[in-house]
């Protein structure tokens, strides 16, 4: 609502200048409008008189971002680094008509200086274009040493036409996707570096969590077209997603990508610094440093495990058992089911791994006609008989799930053999309604198998999770917080704590060596990761209200009463990657980096892995490239393992 009220405040302003009659005009220029710091010397007074080029035309407006109005900037500048030499001049699309605008023409405005949402533009009184022509050449950004933070950098560059080039080191923070507040597709570059989310790296809500938080703001700035982009395609990288003589997809970008030469406008809207795309680029405009691969870099043993999210693989709708909720999730169309089958299935294949957790599998059973059956079908029928898997099923009844997705286990028997297999239930949630919330909240089943292994004396057992969504909502979002989000943990952060506590509980009655493998919807240094891998001293955490577990599938026992329960102790458990990859990352939101999907090793397994990896195969690549079409238009879809899923799966290797 704040932004459709800015917009229209830009509108009314605009209507209400033309109407005005001021007495007195200031000649001036725009550095002098612009000014050393971020708000106009000039804001207030009288109107203002000054001329420039036309660097880029605006004929329709952009959602609440950009009005329609032309950017210009001074044909000479002043020299002072610290002074922006353009700006937005706002104007009505029959104003910019009659004037008869053109790129590189000069002309004289006479208009009234404003402040909207933080970014200095001129509301036109009067549009005078003159004969004269002014190319204006593309100023390289860079930070000065004066610069308090990265944010400064742009503010002193804010209306000009500006160039990234290599020295301007900005590198991809967030894929060319679909940005929920603009509601169109665009893209975040990041100076410097990819930014990591806070809790990544720092406990949630520390001093430092907050202020990489902000860092990450500063560095930020969202690419942008003038328009809204079309479906599947990025107006500014025409070749974006075409097919090369192969038939492969060699124009892509991916996060972490140094992007050079972008030419074009810089503003500011929407608490975002935005530049507006005005030249195309090629593939030869970005530096792939995180390059693809096609197959984990990983050292092998002669033991490997994976966990793998392969985002709602659902077959009902295409002759596969029925739903039991009824509900379906994933292909709309037997295209895109057959496309997201061969690239998740090419993924497992290249994976490698000898057992396999899955996530967001349809909830339909493990035999013919299943989900989990028709992707292994489809796996099989590309390996040799001893690289093959089976489902991990048993005879013995498991705790029954209300879930339209569940976890599941697949294995080569070849190498292990599977000696038991459990459900774990894990807590659910019945706190009193509050608000909208209704209090009664679920998460998916421990899905727990223990294997021996030839020639080793302890049996390993591996328990495939995926905790309760932090875009969901529990009673301690509504009831505690009234929705807000303090410490950056997402919803549900209670309620993944008595998870973990829980989990950590059930397993450590099982002998052996243990992973606990899957989406734990919990960056590094929240509190469920640090409740099954280690609590410092004097830390505690704080578990949710009024959580159940069943017991032999029907009676429920109270975990924790009404006050929920405060959790100091912790399980020991190694977080495996990253133990040896500090910065690695497995799944990217709103232009930050982290890992959800996790390999947590019990400290006997040190001694035997031999290397683990993110398989930055999804997180990096841009949503367009997915299976489903609703969204991409015409776009060309490959059958390869990029962007198989939303998140990347991870690899753990020993020597038993």
């Amino acid at each position: 609502m704040q932004q459709i009220i800015i917009f229209f405040t830009m509108v009314s302003l605009l209507t209400s200048v033309n109407a005005q009659s001021q007495n007195t005009t200031i000649a001036t220029d725009i550095m002098t409008i612009q000014g050393a710091s971020t708000k106009s010397p000039l804001l207030g007074q009288s109107i203002v008189s000054f001329e420039g080029a036309v660097t880029a035309i605006v004929r329709k407006k952009l959602a609440q971002d950009l009005a329609t109005g032309f950017f210009i900037q001074d044909v000479v500048g002043d020299g002072n680094a610290k002074t922006s030499d353009g700006i937005f001049v706002a104007a009505k699309l029959t104003e910019i008509t009659q004037a008869n605008l053109a790129i590189g023409q000069v002309v004289n405005i006479t208009g009234q200086v404003k402040e909207i949402n933080h970014q200095t533009v001129i509301f036109a009184t009067n549009i005078v274009a003159t004969k004269r022509h002014h190319k204006i050449v593309p100023t390289a950004l860079y930070a000065l040493a004066s610069d308090s933070d990265f944010s400064q950098t742009l503010e002193r560059h804010e209306g000009m036409l500006i160039k990234f080039n290599p020295k301007s080191k900005m590198l991809i923070t967030r894929n060319f996707s679909y940005q929920p507040p603009d509601r169109r597709n665009n893209m975040v570059i990041s100076h410097l570096r990819v930014n990591r989310q806070p809790n990544q790296l720092f406990l949630p809500g520390s001093a430092q969590a907050l202020a990489l938080l902000l860092d990450n703001k500063q560095r930020s700035v969202v690419i942008e077209s003038f328009v809204k982009a079309p479906r599947g395609q990025i107006p500014w990288y025409p070749d974006f997603g075409t097919a090369d003589s192969n038939g492969e997809n060699s124009n892509y970008l991916r996060v972490g990508d140094q992007i050079n030469d972008l030419t074009g406008v810089l503003g500011f809207a929407s608490h975002k610094f935005r530049l507006y795309v005005t030249k195309p680029v090629t593939n030869a405009n970005f530096s792939h440093n995180h390059h693809r691969t096609t197959a984990p870099d990983i050292i092998r043993g002669n033991l490997s495990v994976a966990t793998f999210n392969v985002l709602n693989y659902f077959n009902s709708p295409f002759g596969g058992n029925a739903n039991p909720m009824g509900k379906s999730r994933g292909a709309t169309s037997i295209t895109e089911f057959i496309l997201q089958g061969a690239k998740i299935s090419q993924a497992i294949i290249a994976l490698d791994a000898d057992i396999v957790g899955l996530m967001e599998v349809e909830n339909n059973g493990d035999n013919q006609g299943s989900a989990v059956f028709d992707l292994l079908t489809t796996i099989n029928n590309q390996l040799i008989p001893s690289k093959r898997y089976v489902v991990a099923t048993t005879l013995e009844k498991l705790s029954p799930e209300s879930s339209a997705i569940t976890n599941k286990i697949i294995y080569r028997p070849s190498l292990v053999s599977l000696s038991k297999l459990i459900s774990i239930p894990m807590p659910q949630q019945h706190a009193p309604r509050v608000g909208k919330e209704s209090g009664h909240n679920f998460m998916r089943n421990a899905l727990t198998a223990t294997f021996n292994i030839d020639g080793h004396q302890y049996p390993l057992t591996v328990s495939v999770n995926h905790f309760k969504s932090k875009g969901s909502t529990c009673w301690e979002d509504v009831g505690l917080q009234s929705y807000k989000d303090p410490d950056l943990q997402g919803s549900c952060e209670h309620f993944r704590v008595s998870a973990a506590y829980y989990l950590g509980q059930q397993l450590a009655k099982i002998p052996g060596h243990t992973l606990i493998i899957g989406d734990l919807n919990s960056y590094a240094k929240e509190d469920p990761i640090r409740v099954l891998t280690g609590l410092k001293s004097g830390h505690s955490v704080q578990a949710a209200r009024n959580t159940f577990v069943t017991k032999n599938g029907d009676s429920m026992t109270e975990l924790h009463l009404d006050n929920g329960a405060t959790i100091s102790d912790s399980f020991d458990y190694i977080n495996t990657v990253a133990l040896k990859y500090p910065q690695a990352f497995g799944y990217s939101f709103a232009g930050e980096v982290g890992t959800l999907d996790y390999i947590l090793a019990s400290p006997s397994l040190t001694a035997l892995m031999v290397d683990v990896t993110e398989w930055n195969i999804n997180s990096p690549e841009s949503p367009l490239l997915e299976y489903a079409k609703k969204y991409t238009g015409k776009m060309n879809k490959f059958n390869d393992v990029y962007r198989s899923s939303d998140h990347d799966p991870v690899i753990i290797s020993f020597k038993f």
